[in-house]
């Protein structure tokens, strides 16, 4: 069942009459938010003609609430994204800026949105049992609900443990199932069940393939997370039974799993910087990246408007990808380290987030032709603008 843009655009008219039907506030059950989020990089080094990239997104949100004096059926949610000044919309990421910066920690950062448009959100989300459970069904993405931003910056946060999930960036929705239930005040347990759906991206059908059947495979994440006003710690794991292909061996394989920790502390004095960090394993050896590991402080000024941050971390290849990128390219590094340093400065409506990014033993995974280089470093800003 494919459905078309206007068709879409049908379907909220639809949920919104069906809102208002039900008695339903229009001023305070309907919200309608508008942005625009530009990214801009350029590298030092680069395999490639371009060393500089930019991508940008108007992003369209709407929340329906169904809910009257009496009843809470909860909230429809919904989002749309016009991608555009994509210069790297390839889906041969060795061609490109993408993969000519010489490491996935520093290419990832780039969007590489195929398509004019996506749907990247239509759900249902409800809070059960005095809000102790909460529930969220549609066209969706994991990243929404598990992998949580610990660093101010989150173009910043590129985990090779996302891809290994099946999980594109969060504009991209399939259909999926989550829940999260609060066991006390502090600690709570979620679970969510996401369709692997490839063939979205690649065809180019901005999510408006609302199929059954493609047969790719899907994703099982399970976690337990603490939380309370200075501390956030959370740990899950995760099972993605598509197939895939050793890109060295040719060997086909499925059933990847694996897991990820991750915290951040804030201290209740204001001089001391917020802590974060993140651990991820692979266990799967015909997966590119083996682990990750990322550990940061973000100290905040201005009153906490703003902040300014600084992480280190490295990325370690499985050994077949180490000589794959030695038979391709005479690359070397099996670990990648980086270091990345950021900022945000907010005016009304509008914020800039410039950063810098040196990365130094680089794993030239994405890179297939070239020689291989072991240091580079990124500039990048993003320019968000509130427009409604």
């Amino acid at each position: 069942m494919y459905i078309s843009k206007q068709g879409c655009i049908g379907t909220l008219m639809l949920l919104y009459s069906m809102s208002a039907n039900a008695e339903v506030s229009l001023k305070d059950n309907f919200k309608f938010t508008a942005n625009f989020i530009d990214l801009a990089m350029y590298s030092q080094e680069s395999a490639v003609d371009d060393n500089f990239t930019n991508s940008a997104g108007l992003f369209l949100n709407t929340e329906i609430k169904l809910a009257n004096e009496s009843h809470d059926f909860g909230v429809l949610k919904a989002q749309y994204v016009f991608n555009g000044l994509n210069d790297d919309a390839q889906l041969n990421t060795s061609n490109n800026w993408f993969g000519g910066v010489g490491s996935y920690v520093g290419g990832a950062i780039a969007a590489n949105d195929l398509a004019s448009s996506q749907l990247s959100l239509l759900t249902w989300d409800k809070y059960w049992n005095d809000k102790k459970l909460y529930t969220s069904v549609g066209r969706t993405n994991l990243r929404r609900y598990f992998l949580y931003n610990n660093c101010q910056n989150i173009l910043l946060c590129t985990d090779p443990i996302k891809g290994a999930m099946g999980s594109f960036p969060t504009n991209y929705a399939y259909w999926g199932g989550y829940a999260k239930y609060n066991l006390s005040d502090h600690i709570y347990m979620h679970a969510g069940v996401f369709e692997v759906n490839t063939d979205d991206y690649v065809y180019k059908k901005k999510g408006l393939d609302f199929s059954f059947h493609h047969q790719l495979g899907y994703t099982q994440v399970y976690g337990m997370g603490y939380k309370d006003k200075n501390t956030k710690a959370e740990l899950l794991y995760f099972y993605n039974n598509s197939e895939y292909r050793n890109a060295y061996t040719q060997e086909k394989y499925d059933g990847t799993d694996g897991l990820n920790f991750r915290f951040n502390h804030d201290f209740n004095n204001q001089n001391i910087p917020t802590v974060f960090g993140a651990y991820s394993y692979i266990d799967e050896k015909n997966q590119p990246y083996k682990n990750y590991w990322e550990l940061g402080l973000s100290y905040k000024i201005n009153q906490g408007k703003n902040h300014l941050g600084v992480k280190f971390g490295q990325s370690q290849l499985n050994d077949d990808y180490v000589l794959m990128t030695e038979k391709i390219n005479g690359n070397n590094n099996k670990t990648t380290s980086f270091l990345s340093l950021d900022t945000d400065i907010n005016y009304k409506r509008l914020t800039l987030s410039p950063f810098v990014q040196y990365i130094w033993n680089l794993d030239n995974y994405y890179r297939s032709t070239g020689k291989a280089f072991n240091s580079n470093v990124i500039v990048g800003l993003v320019t968000q603008i509130k427009l409604y």
